[in-house]
Order: C-alpha cells, then structure tokens, then sequence
C-alpha cells in the first residue's frame, strides 16, 4: 500500500509539475486595441503586428484587434492606462505624439505614458506637409504670404500632425488654421479630397499607400516642406524645417527635437501599467523576435517601408519616453505656447 501511495503522489507532483511548466499564454487570448480608425497607418502596421506577434509569444495565444478612435489617440491611451487589467492580456497600438499632451497638463489626459509597461517600436518616420497642388499653398513662403490661412486637416489636438503643424507656425511664422475632429488619417484624407481641407502634415511613409501613391502620380498633392534633418528618400526634394528656420529661430529648432521625439519610435506599442515584470518580459521578448522574422520583415517593408533595423526595444522605449516626457518647468512652459490652441 505504501508503495502504490508513493506511486500515486509521484504521479500527482509530476502532473502539477507539467501544469505549473503550461506556458501562460496558451490558451489566452490577447486583446490589441489601434488608437486609429481603419485604414491609417496607425491600424495597418498595428495589423500587420498582430498577424505575426501571438507566433513568437511562448503558447501562441490568440488575438483580437479592436480599433479604438478618437481625441487624436487619447481615448485608447485613457482606456488602456484606466480600465485595462494588467495582466497582459491588452497591448495598445499608441498615437506616438500623446505623451505631449501629459507634458503639458491637457484635462483630456487620464494616463501617465511613463507609468505604461511598454513593448517596443519600430520604423522611423519623420514628418511632412503637402497641400492640394488646385490651392495658392505651393510653398512655405507662399502659405506666409497668403491673405488667408490654408486648413490643416486635424483628428484632434494629441494627433502627430496637430504637434507638428503648431511646430512650424512658430519656427517658420506661419498662420495656419487647423480643422480638427477627423476620426483617422483616412478620414482625413477624404477631407483633403473633398476640399474641406487644404493641407496636410502627416508621417512621410502615408506616401506609400492610397491614396496618396495616386495623388503623387496625379500631382494632386504638393509637397512644401519636411522634418529633417536628414531628408527622406519618399519624397520629392523639399526643404526641411531647419533649412528654412530664420536664425532667430533655431532655438525652436532645438525644442523640436524633444517635441518630435516620437519621430524615433514610429509605432510604438504598450501595455496597462503594472503588468508582471515576466509578463512584459515575455511580450518584449516575443516582439523582439518579431522584428526578426523575415516574412514580419517583408511585409514591413512592402506595407511601411520598414528599413529592417530602426527600432527601439521595450527598455529602450521605456527610457526614451520616460526622459522626454520628464523636463524641466521652462521646457514644459515653452511646449505649451506652442501647442495652446489659436
């Protein structure tokens, strides 16, 4: 008897053992949220993520994309930092430019962007303007010399083209009149093609997908300036910012590097805050593995223009955002003049 009892509990631990062994993730299902509407770049890449992450996840798990629009990417950020449990069953596809609108106290923020357990980023992907080639605005010195403003077409005051427009009204001294509310970057494009809009900032790799692929081969579009410093090999050679700063101006120039910052880390994604450090661990781990897969990698480059090496791991992105976010109270007060709303 004291045989088959010893038999039976060896038997019993080593179940146990094979229990406690079970990968979290198998069985689970993870829910990804894009903090865009369908259709922007924003959703594609975060799409394309979700096709391959579960794959490199130990346990293979499945997952559900939810797009969850709306104040320029703060009402997933709210969702994910508020009402998401942490136990790393969520990941947000984050609108790369709302840690400013923490920075400078917004009371549509309801998240702390250095508090969020974050994943990792890839891509770079620096900013431009282009407006409708059928409007006076064929140029940075032409928009200055216009009578009245052009509409730059706005999904609200967090989104990356909002920073970005307020940016070089200040450097360049422009007047520009932003018309937000536009659920997604193809919403906006729909206004710019049905001309309630007249221009445009967005990331330089929207030129690769429709319909601005068309609109650059039916000369739709303009292109009047880009970031830089270094210029992009997607567009047509057009100044960048510091090219056309005044003198006076090259201060602002400097501040632009932390306000556009997001420009590093392209698509970055993340997590509730407080998930269990081996959780995160794994998801860092399993994006890592990710970005290395060669078929992941193809249909970057085709879908993103994904060069195959700009990223930024989990820890990295964590640091970087934590440091931009993080500045002293004059930095802070200079962000806010040049993001207050006209």
């Amino acid at each position: 008897m004291l045989f088959w009892a010893l038999l039976f509990a060896a038997a019993g631990y080593s179940s146990s053992l094979a229990q406690e062994a079970k990968p979290f993730y198998e069985g689970k299902t993870i829910q990804f949220l894009v903090s865009s509407g369908p259709g922007a770049t924003t959703d594609i890449s975060a799409r394309l993520v979700a096709r391959y992450l579960a794959k490199h996840i130990p346990g293979n798990p499945g997952i559900i994309v939810q797009n969850m629009p709306g104040g320029g990417g703060l009402v997933g950020a709210n969702y994910l930092y508020n009402v998401a449990k942490p136990d790393g069953l969520t990941i947000l596809a984050v609108s790369r430019a709302n840690y400013l609108d923490q920075m400078v106290g917004r009371s549509e923020v309801k998240a702390d962007f250095r508090k969020l357990s974050w994943i990792g980023s890839f891509n770079k992907s620096p900013m431009m303007a282009a407006c409708r080639t059928d409007t006076p605005y064929k140029s940075i010195a032409a928009i200055r010399a216009a009578k009245v403003p052009p509409r730059f077409g706005q999904s609200g005051t967090g989104s990356i083209s909002y920073v970005f427009g307020s940016l070089i009204e200040k450097i360049l001294d422009l007047k520009i009149k932003n018309v937000t509310g536009f659920q997604s970057g193809r919403d906006t494009d729909l206004g710019l093609e049905r001309g309630e809009v007249d221009c445009r900032a967005t990331s330089d790799i929207t030129v690769i997908r429709a319909p601005w692929n068309l609109w650059v081969k039916e000369n739709f579009v303009t292109f009047v300036l880009q970031q830089g410093p270094e210029k992009s090999a997607l567009l047509p050679p057009v100044p960048t910012v510091a090219e056309l700063a005044p003198p006076e101006s090259k201060s602002l120039v400097k501040l632009m590097d932390i306000m556009l910052a997001y420009t590093d880390f392209d698509r970055p994604y993340a997590a509730p805050p407080g998930v269990a450090k081996e959780r995160l661990q794994i998801l860092r781990g399993g994006f890592e593995r990710m970005l290395k897969d060669a078929e992941f990698a193809a249909e970057a480059k085709k879908l993103l223009d994904w060069d195959g090496t700009t990223f930024l791991s989990g820890e990295h992105l964590q640091k970087k955002i934590d440091a931009t976010v993080t500045q002293p109270p004059e930095v802070i007060k200079r962000v806010k003049e040049i993001l207050e709303e006209s």
